[in-house]
């Protein structure tokens, strides 16, 4: 999915040689993509892939890429497909790339318009991890364990392009270099804490409503924090939505991002996140906005209420998800498993509303053991945590 060609700008430290490794069989995996070294162009009979390709030239501007203090050595690149079927779907992140490395994607879809979001780090690639795994996907970075958020961002193209210059569309047997971007965040200055949050990093392929979307204004509602919420903030924002830390300690801070219609109904949502640094300015991490939720079903707590314990007594489980009349899938419920004893099961892609998921327990022998209701709100992207109860 990925190709990378590395650079010789910024030497990392010897601290992860696994990481080191796994991101050279990557490059080495990828046809060479440097500008500067082309000699693969001149073959005429070399077939090229249909891809797009990030460029650190395309976005770096002043910002040097370097071993300096303050300069950037690495990056995570996000495309969005525009025109999906349905709406708006982000593919999966690279991994972290070298800031003097290009990175290509080569899922995409001919005649698909993409957009591209760039978030720079003061770290090396190496330094730094994906939340999950290595194959997560994931936009979110981990350093050490600890959440970390980037320095910089970009929008490729940026939200005042020309219109010429806005659509970025994958064509096929060309490798299309993304071009256009521009800075949406940057470093702080030396002193106290604070985080910006830009909610038009969250929209992904949707409009606001001045633009014939569907977005009229935003809230933002801080999670496990004493930060106030911020309601009603006009789409697109006049400015970032900055909150002042001053002297807090360093540590990951969570928002509920919440979208709302002319109507003034919350018709999408989303989660940020940013690790607050002292005399940095951390730009918040959006995911995309999203129209659908999640339901998630634990079932620890109830068996152990109930004396059942996994293996012995309780072999696996099977959810039911009834779904309304009319959801636009057709289907009338939704089933996953069987699942593990002790493992989660997730119900997603659903529409806002109240489910309740019929579980059946099935023992070693695959018999019934234990039925439970599990029953839960589900919110536009968002992951809600079912309640169960013994039937």
């Amino acid at each position: 999915m990925f190709g990378a060609d590395r650079g010789r700008w910024p030497t990392p430290p010897a601290r992860s040689v696994f990481r080191a490794l796994a991101l050279a069989a990557l490059a080495l995996a990828a046809p060479a993509l440097a500008a500067c070294e082309s000699e693969a162009d001149d073959d005429s009979d070399e077939q090229i892939q249909t891809s797009l390709t990030i460029d650190p030239l395309a976005f770096l501007g002043d910002v040097r890429c370097s071993n300096e203090p303050g300069a950037i050595r690495s990056y995570v690149a996000t495309l969005t497909d525009v025109s999906a079927k349905g709406g708006p779907v982000t593919l999966a992140s690279s991994p972290p790339i070298p800031c003097s490395s290009r990175v290509s994607f080569t899922f995409v879809v001919e005649g698909h318009e993409y957009t591209a979001r760039i978030d720079g780090y003061a770290q090396f690639a190496e330094e730094l991890e994906p939340l999950g795994d290595e194959t997560s996907g994931s936009r979110h970075m981990l350093l050490d364990g600890a959440p970390v958020a980037p320095r910089w961002t970009w929008a490729c193209p940026g939200p005042d392009a020309a219109e010429d210059d806005k659509e970025l569309v994958a064509r096929e047997g060309v490798n299309v270099v993304v071009e256009g971007c521009v800075p949406l965040a940057g470093a702080g200055e030396p002193g106290g804490a604070a985080i910006a949050l830009d909610p038009s990093t969250a929209l992904g392929g949707l409009r606001c409503a001045a633009d014939g979307g569907p977005v009229a204004s935003f809230d933002v509602l801080p999670e496990g924090s004493a930060l106030s919420p911020v309601l009603g903030v006009a789409c697109p924002p006049a400015a970032p939505v900055v909150y002042d830390l001053g002297a807090a300690p360093e540590r990951a801070y969570f928002f509920r991002l919440e979208a709302r219609d002319a109507a003034g109904n919350v018709a999408f949502g989303s989660r940020c996140f940013a690790a607050a640094g002292a005399g940095l300015t951390a730009a918040a991490t959006c995911d995309p906005l999203s129209a659908t939720g999640a339901l998630e079903i634990d079932l620890g707590a109830l068996l152990a209420e109930q004396g059942l314990a996994c293996g012995a007594a309780a072999s696996t489980y099977i959810a039911t998800v009834p779904l309304p009349s009319g959801d636009p899938s057709g289907r009338e419920a939704r089933t996953v498993g069987p699942v593990p004893c002790g493992g989660r099961a997730l119900v997603s892609s659903l529409g806002p509303g109240a489910y309740a998921a019929e579980v059946e327990v099935l023992g070693p022998d695959g018999a019934p053991v234990l039925s439970a209701t599990c029953s839960g709100d589900v919110r536009p992207g968002a992951t809600t945590r079912a309640g169960c109860v013994a039937r």
